[in-house]
């Protein structure tokens, strides 16, 4: 190869690498952020399935729980608003509950209840809670979605 042709090809490459990087200069927040970025409402369709492991059955949402929403705060506590429409008539509108969040361990504490956090991004949180053997039944994981 010619002196010339190796020069237009590196050339070639960086700018096709400079392109790639073009884009929005507004940052992400931060995953510790994300969570408390907006109320969260339960989801009904997974938006990234192959981040599922196997063998998993999903939380099946019942109508009186669609207008639920979740508001994590920074003090480690998750405002449970239920929404109008009530599962039960002596239900309270809002639960407060205590959470935490372990990034490195990927571990998610809901009042005490410790599920594992498989997805944290601006459209969805997706954590599950394991589920004991049953003959024949086949599934290992309860999935939750916040979206």
């Amino acid at each position: 190869m010619t002196a010339p042709k190796t020069l237009s090809l590196l050339l070639a490459a960086a700018a096709a690498l400079g392109c790639t990087s073009c884009g929005s200069d507004t940052p992400a927040p931060p995953d510790a952020e994300v969570l408390l970025t907006k109320s969260w409402k339960r989801g009904m369709q997974d938006k990234n399935p192959s981040a599922n492991p196997a063998n998993v059955l999903f939380y099946p949402v019942q109508t009186c729980e669609q207008d639920d929403t979740f508001t994590f705060a920074a003090d480690g506590t998750v405002l449970i608003d239920q929404g109008a429409t009530k599962c039960s008539q002596n239900e309270p509108r809002t639960v407060s509950q205590s959470y935490s969040i372990d990034r490195t361990t990927k571990e998610l504490r809901i009042n005490g209840q410790k599920f594992k956090l498989l997805e944290e991004t601006r459209e969805q949180i997706k954590y599950s809670a394991e589920l004991p053997p049953v003959n024949g039944a086949g599934f290992s994981s309860l999935i939750f979605l916040l979206q």
